[in-house]
């Protein structure tokens, strides 16, 4: 009794159909690829207060943003202030809510998650009063427009008349009043979160002394 061989091309096909192209496995790979870990140590830590150094905090305002907005964002923390000499952040928080290790836990869970965060979008009062007057501005330079189109058709010449006087002088007024307005208005700002939570505060940098050194 003969038996008969498989040609060899049969064995190559098959092989090839369970095995997937170098370009789809990269692809696989690079999905299956892990977010990089944040590095941070714990310099200090007491119940209610405890200092991180994270290195990253040194060379990324962005990342300073989200872990503030992050930690700033739960109800049980009091206040957060980051260093960026120091690459440290100090975090203080309410003692008694949850188990000192539970919040730590928690604290480096947002450390390591802020850097998917969206960053929060911020309005200043200034900007706001800013677009208010600028709107007034252009409203009345379309009438002036408009105002002057008119004339054109009517007297077949430009023609100033009240309307264009009017308009004039309403656009100066609003002008200067834009000036003084913005040089004597204190500016804050506001963080608007995806939550919808507004929070307020100055604008201004808080300088860190040596005795307050995070």
């Amino acid at each position: 009794m003969t038996s008969k061989k498989r040609p060899n091309s049969d064995k190559s096909a098959n092989f090839n159909l369970h095995l997937p192209s170098t370009k789809a496995a990269k692809s696989v790979a690079k999905e299956a690829m892990p977010f990089p870990k944040i590095s941070y140590s714990i310099v200090h830590a007491i119940p209610g207060r405890i200092r991180f150094r994270i290195p990253l905090i040194a060379r990324d305002t962005e990342y300073i943003n989200k872990i503030k907005s992050a930690m700033e964002s739960d109800n049980r923390v009091i206040n957060v202030r980051a260093n960026p000499q120091a690459a440290s952040i100090v975090v203080n928080y309410k003692v008694g809510v949850i188990p000192d290790n539970q919040m730590r836990e928690h604290l480096v869970s947002l450390i390591q998650t802020a850097q998917d965060l969206a960053t929060p979008k911020e309005v200043t009062t200034k900007s706001i009063v800013r677009a208010i007057f600028d709107a007034l501005i252009n409203l009345i330079d379309n009438t002036r427009q408009i105002n002057q189109a008119r004339n054109v058709i009517v007297y077949r010449r430009f023609k100033t008349d009240i309307w264009e006087r009017i308009l004039s002088t309403s656009r100066s007024i609003i002008k200067r009043l834009k000036s003084a307005t913005m040089f004597f208005l204190p500016n804050k700002r506001w963080r608007l979160h995806e939550n919808g939570k507004v929070n307020s505060q100055p604008l201004q940098l808080q300088a860190v002394g040596e005795g307050d050194a995070v």
